[in-house]
């Protein structure tokens, strides 16, 4: 039988993910030691693995050509299935059908080849953090986004509003992206600019592998990477045989609209050796459970509305017209579309009834739409490949904030406290005093980026002891923010609220058109890097890792602001050029081929950038308050220093893996916004230094036949260490010394799967099996700045995020035709913890919270060959 066991932990540079070996006998003593050792670290493992790429990736071998250096991995036949990284040397044909049947009475994978270090490796002999998720595996989590992923991923924690992946605790809504977004091997992640910038989220189907790198990345994967990486990794044409995958999956819920998801996949050779394709097209129609009231009257005039539709369309050619050469175009679109927001009013509604009401008029509708083609190309010459890169993304993202909400606290502000329209906005939404009022606001985030990266890398090593790589990289990126907010009825309530006609309330500055406010941000970021990297074995199983990345970084905008919102018409333009260097170096030892031990130090970054001008009469109250002439024009980089001790294990016949590590990161020059409180507005500077310390570990067990245990662990200490100021007279404290970046302190999750032997029990041949996943994400740890009283930013109205617990519940049975069908329940207690918290303004009576979907039912069917 097979089995395997992962603990993993990790920080500082990338990460680990399991390599499921097959495996022998076990006698009950050893089972007893295995789980005793599983106790001993709190019974929590780590996630499964994915199988290598054969088409786009090498997989490494299990031979020796030398006494010091492992041969590297050997790339099969472009375009074919590689064979997978061998755990024990050889075996007789006999043992290898004995271990087919075990995988698949215990549901074991194959072993897992990463490629976080540029080349394909296994992922219990690269000395860095990184988990990987297969499609399988995503399926039987029944994750369909990132979201879903960091549920069961130690260190990673994910935005809501900035739909940002957060590794590590190194949480910030200004400024440059921390984490980088990988589809294969180009950059997606956006800028912060303008206002409300949302990150793309992919699609998980039809994929290779997801890949979470935690630690910094910036030696091989640049800026953006400071605290991690998540890459989306989709599979390459067969040129040997066609392979294919579908999924469907229906669920309902009796709270909500009906969800379902159908996708398919197909490819393999046109000319067989020389040409393949592969192609992928998913329809998900996700229900919403949101209901919309009539302020005025209470009575519901629309129901679930916020309902999500994704559409998404993947094809590639891969052609090998030389032995040596192979040459891959692809494409990827896809479309997002979402009917309104996921907040609800929490004074109107009732979570724990699952209840959830806006009364709004506005839907905050949002359109995403993004495309993507690329092309590899990979020439071997002798003892080197030569791989090149190149990519175009092209991404418009409508979206908007309820301007009608956003108005109405403006009012507020102003307003009276013996009229009788007071408060404006109440615990329960919009006061039914007041005449219907509609102020919607819209926001065009564009994106036009082009990425080239050459790479020039060693396929085995030379001397028997050094294997390399070295590249060239260029991205020029160029991104719009337009904000354009209507206020129709700007007149008639100022009239109402104030006796004052609009023009006399906001200072006679009219509005532009339609628009009571515009503010559009064009910037260009460019950049050109040139990195390498080495690993050397001193002697054998000891080896040295080093790298370094040099960029040249700049940065340029320009701006104007219109409308009687702003006071004024305001233009400006900025930039800013820098030039970072990051280095790492790591030190590991192979004790045997169970053990290693490994220790990093490594660097990370994010460009920096400039500002748009300051309403200079509106905030210059503030703006003397601090002792500032003018807010500064620009921000420089942060940068990020980790260090990070590590080993990974196997133990028991390969029946328990474990994989653990600890981290410290230094935070530096932090890109934070700094608040200007009278007139309302912020801006971005470079203000204080935090850390973030912690542990991230995985594990999986086979402790007998058929049973799989998998659980991860994770906690994360991320804190300010010195006070911040927005003046430079020392005045305007945002964030004091211990206050916590936001990020939850612990993270656990525990997935349990049986599988019933066809002798006890079978349905139309096929295995049955019960699978039940928890997880746990606990509340930030610590007071954030929200609620630290001292701050300008507290917010007695301000609520921190709950505790999130979310069990899952799966039966059914895999099928010898290569079919899984199963039947689920997603959230089974049916909680609705407060996930998100937010108001227009300090002291809002009005909270806009989300929670969690409530509990569904479905059926999911799966087929791949």
């Amino acid at each position: 039988m097979s089995g395997r066991l992962m603990l993993e932990g990790s920080s500082g540079l990338q990460g680990a993910v399991a390599l499921w070996p097959r495996f022998g006998g076990l006698r009950p003593p050893a089972v007893a030691g295995a789980l005793s050792m599983l106790a001993c670290v709190a019974g929590y493992g780590g996630a499964q693995a994915a199988t290598p790429s054969a088409e786009k990736r090498q997989t490494a071998k299990a031979a020796h050509t030398a006494p010091h250096m492992a041969a590297p991995a050997k790339a099969a036949p472009a375009g074919t299935q590689a064979a997978p990284a061998a755990v024990h040397a050889t075996r007789s044909t006999s043992k290898a059908h004995k271990a087919a049947a075990a995988k698949e009475a215990s549901g074991a994978m194959e072993a897992v080849t990463v490629t976080s270090t540029r080349r394909a490796t296994s992922i219990m002999r690269v000395p860095v953090s990184v988990a990987a998720y297969n499609q399988a595996y995503l399926d039987m989590k029944g994750a369909k986004t990132i979201q879903d992923v960091l549920r069961f991923t130690p260190g990673l924690t994910f935005d809501p509003t900035s739909k940002t992946p957060i590794v590590r605790g190194l949480a910030s809504g200004a400024g440059s992206a921390t984490t980088g977004i990988y589809l294969d091997d180009t950059p997606i992640q956006i800028r912060n600019l303008g206002f409300n910038a949302e990150n793309s989220v992919p699609q998980l189907f039809d994929m290779e592998r997801v890949e979470v790198l935690r630690g910094p990345q910036g030696t091989l994967f640049g800026a953006g990477a400071e605290g991690g990486a998540v890459r989306y990794i989709t599979p390459a044409p067969n040129l040997r045989k066609y392979t294919s995958y579908a999924r469907a999956d229906v669920s309902a819920s009796q709270y909500g609209a009906p969800t379902y998801d159908l996708g398919v996949a197909l490819g393999g050779p046109i000319i067989k050796d020389k040409l393949a394709f592969r192609a992928s097209a998913e329809r998900q129609s996700e229900g919403g459970y949101i209901d919309h009231l009539d302020y005025r009257t209470g009575q519901k005039v629309d129901k679930n509305t916020n309902n999500n539709d994704v559409n998404v369309f993947r094809g590639s050619i891969l052609v090998k017209p030389m032995d040596n050469l192979t040459i891959t175009p692809s494409i990827l679109y896809q479309q997002r579309l979402t009917g309104d927001t996921d907040t609800y009013f929490a004074g109107l509604s009732n979570p724990s009834k699952q209840q959830f009401y806006t009364n709004s008029p506005e839907y905050q509708k949002s359109s995403d739409r993004f495309f993507l083609p690329s092309l590899n190309i990979k020439y071997d010459i002798g003892n080197v490949s030569l791989i090149s890169n190149t990519a175009y993304l092209h991404r418009n993202n409508v979206t908007g904030y309820n301007g009608t909400i956003y108005d109405l606290s403006y009012y507020n502000e102003f307003l009276d406290s013996s009229s009788p329209y007071y408060p404006l906005l109440t615990p329960q939404g919009i006061n039914p005093k007041l005449p219907y009022y509609y102020g919607p606001s819209t926001i065009l985030n564009q994106q036009r980026n082009f990425t080239e990266e050459f790479r020039v890398q060693s396929r085995s090593p030379l001397f028997n002891r050094l294997m390399w790589v070295a590249g060239v990289y260029y991205q020029n990126d160029k991104q719009m923010s337009s904000e354009r907010l209507e206020d129709p009825q700007s007149n008639e309530f100022t009239q109402l609220l104030f006796n004052q006609s609009a023009a006399d309330f906001w200072g006679g500055w009219p509005d532009v058109g339609k628009y009571a406010y515009i503010n559009q941000t064009r910037a260009k970021d460019e950049q050109t890097a040139v990195f390498a990297n080495a690993t050397v074995e001193i002697i054998k199983g000891l080896k040295f890792d080093a790298g370094i990345r040099y960029t040249h970084a700049d940065y340029s905008f320009t701006n104007f602001a219109d409308g009687s919102h702003n006071d004024a018409r305001t233009t400006g333009a900025g930039g800013i050029s820098e030039n970072p260097v990051t280095p790492k170096f790591t030190l590991s030892y192979q004790i045997d081929r169970h053990s290693m031990v490994y220790a990093g130090w490594s660097k990370g970054w994010r460009v920096g950038g400039a500002n748009t001008p300051v309403p200079q009469r509106l905030c210059q109250n503030d703006l003397d308050n601090f002792g500032m002439g003018s807010a500064p024009e620009k921000y420089k980089s942060d940068s990020v220093k980790s260090w990070e001790l590590g080993s990974k294990n196997q133990f028991f016949n390969n029946r328990l893996q474990i994989a653990g590590s600890l981290y410290y990161i230094n935070w530096s020059n932090i890109q934070q916004n700094a608040y200007l409180p009278e007139c309302g507005v912020q801006y971005t500077t470079n203000m204080g230094s935090a850390v973030s310390k912690g542990f991230d570990l995985q594990a999986t067990l086979y402790p007998v036949d058929g049973l799989a245990i998998d659980s991860t662990l994770g906690f994360t200490d991320a804190h300010y260490t010195q006070n911040s100021y927005v003046g430079s007279n020392g005045t305007g404290l945002l964030a004091r010394k211990g206050d916590s970046l936001g990020t939850p302190g612990w993270t656990y999750s525990l997935g349990v799967q049986y599988n019933i032997p066809k002798h006890i029990f079978s349905v139309a041949h096929g295995q049955v099996y019960v699978r039940t996943d928890y997880q746990y994400i606990s509340r930030p740890n610590g007071t954030t700045i929200q609620r630290d009283p001292q701050t300008l930013v507290y917010n007695n109205g301000y609520y921190l995020t709950q505790s999130q617990n979310y069990l899952t519940l799966r039966v059914g049975a895999k099928f010898e035709n290569n079919m899984n069908l199963s039947f689920y329940v997603n959230n089974l207690p049916n909680l609705s913890p407060m996930v998100t918290s937010s108001s227009q303004v300090n002291g809002s009576l009005l909270q806009q919270q989300s929670t969690m979907r409530p509990r569904y039912m479905g059926v999911l069917w799966t087929y791949s060959r």
